[in-house]
């Protein structure tokens, strides 16, 4: 997934690197765990690394 983000928005990273679409977009394609939030993003986090794992499997 990212670099099918990177892929998409390549021309977006290059002509605008500081505004808050391009960083909010390079976040999203930087999975990490999340620092504080409500149980849905724990619950998004758990089911994106079990499904990360399965792609790992294949």
């Amino acid at each position: 997934m990212r670099n099918l983000i990177r892929k998409t928005f390549k021309k977006l990273f290059k002509e605008s690197p500081s505004k808050l679409s391009t960083k909010a977009l390079e976040r999203a394609s930087n999975m990490q765990r999340p620092r504080a939030g409500t149980p849905h993003d724990w619950e998004d986090y758990e089911k994106y690394l079990k499904e990360f794992e399965k792609e790992l499997d294949q």
